[in-house]
């Protein structure tokens, strides 16, 4: 079964479980911190799987697969935090194009700052001050797992430049034959990038993409939903309000008649 492509509603959320989670293989454009504060959590992150006990944690970083495999029982007390690499602007160096050498770290390594700061994030709390405590916690992080720049792989490289492009360019009309021929490379190379790599077609990546942005212009502006549909890539109404649907459950009106609602905080993890 291929990930889900996960779309959250909001730039940065925290969440304390519990109890331990169990969510199917997806991946997301965001930066992921999982840490345990009392019990265990197992995950899988790009098919290494590893049982997180307490005071240990895992870093996931955009477009890795990754999953959670617990028994859902309320037997322990599961930190995630959730941050779109924008929200540090220039603060820290590019994450899309870096690799820790493991993402996961034992309860060793973490210093008294960083356990600090992350049990000072809350929930309830105002948005900027999770913001600042998330920018504390990642330059600890940070420093504790030296992510390194990918070695110049040109598979890795041109994998992550497609990507890239397509963030960019999403609203535009992107098929895989305008791929292969920027990229100079035949469309089933561009096939197995998307299958082999984020295990997501791209036709799906596009269209999630798309009613991430879509869902952002309805919470922001009072454009009508024609208007949000050509803005966002679709090419028309009815696509629109189908895609839309498949990832965020309902249609873009009744996204609107609830926009406080779901602004309130996500469901799941």
């Amino acid at each position: 079964m291929l990930p889900k492509y996960e779309i959250r509603k909001s730039d940065l959320t925290v969440k304390r479980n519990d109890y331990e989670l169990f969510c199917a293989e997806h991946i997301h454009k965001y930066i992921e911190i999982a840490y345990v504060y009392k019990g265990k959590q197992r995950i899988t992150i790009d098919g290494t799987e590893r049982t997180l006990t307490e005071g240990s944690g895992a870093v996931i970083f955009p477009n890795i697969v990754h999953s959670y495999n617990g028994s859902r029982e309320k037997n322990c007390e599961v930190l995630i935090l959730m941050c779109a690499p924008k929200l540090f602007g220039s603060l820290f160096p590019d994450l899309q194009n870096s690799r820790p050498h493991s993402p996961f770290f034992d309860a060793e390594e973490v210093n008294p700052q960083l356990r600090f700061a992350l049990n000072a994030l809350d929930p309830h709390a105002e948005l900027y001050m999770n913001i600042s405590w998330t920018c504390v916690i990642m330059s600890y992080i940070l420093e504790m797992m030296k992510p390194q720049k990918s070695r110049p792989n040109p598979v890795e490289n041109l994998t992550y430049e497609i990507i890239k492009y397509i963030e960019e360019n999403f609203t535009d009309d992107i098929t895989r034959t305008d791929l292969a021929k920027k990229f100079s490379v035949s469309e089933c190379y561009i096939s197995r990038i998307f299958s082999n790599n984020l295990r997501i077609n791209l036709r799906n990546y596009l269209g999630f993409l798309r009613a991430e942005y879509a869902a952002s212009l309805i919470r922001k502006s009072e454009m009508p939903f024609t208007e949000i549909s050509i803005a966002s890539g679709f090419n028309s109404i009815r696509t629109f309000n189908r895609i839309f649907k498949a990832a965020y459950g309902i249609s873009p009106k009744e996204y609107k008649n609830n926009i406080s609602r779901f602004l309130s905080g996500d469901k799941g993890i």
